[in-house]
């Protein structure tokens, strides 16, 4: 089962793509109370393009400064929802959201991706449903050399 963890903020098109690209099993996201009104958008524009999963949602009390309730949400999702191929996608939401999902990476090992749209940034907001491009981060050796 292959899952993906990614943030999602008011400006949606990122995980639309993300999920369009990696095709997961399952989707795991991370928002804000405001921003997660538009996940019944991004879930209609999925299904336009024939791309069915289930997609749970947290929410965090405090998207901008809320780094800690984060990592403990991460934490207890890393133990509680990893599963055989995890991916996170660290393109979307505030950064105390972006932080809750690169911990999600950190305690997982996920595959972790970006995506990025090339076109100006009207276009976007009047079109977010076009897939951009996916970016593959790579691994890091974690180890510290003395």
């Amino acid at each position: 089962m292959k899952t993906l963890f990614a943030p999602l903020g008011l400006s949606y098109g990122s995980l639309f793509s993300a999920v369009a690209l990696t095709q997961p099993d399952r989707v795991i996201v991370v928002s804000s109370r405001q921003a997660s009104q538009n996940l019944t958008l991004v879930v209609e524009a999925l299904a336009a393009i024939d791309c069915h999963c289930p997609i749970e949602l947290h929410t965090l009390s405090d998207p901008f400064t809320g780094f800690l309730e984060g990592r403990q949400l991460a934490k207890k999702l890393a133990q509680k929802e990893a599963t055989e191929h995890n991916i996170v996608c660290l393109t979307g939401g505030t950064t105390a959201l972006q932080d809750a999902i690169k911990t999600i990476a950190i305690f997982t090992r996920a595959d972790e991706m970006a995506v990025i749209d090339r076109r100006q940034i009207e276009e976007q907001r009047a079109n977010p449903f076009i897939v951009g491009e996916m970016v593959k981060i790579p691994k890091l050796d974690l180890a510290l050399e003395r």
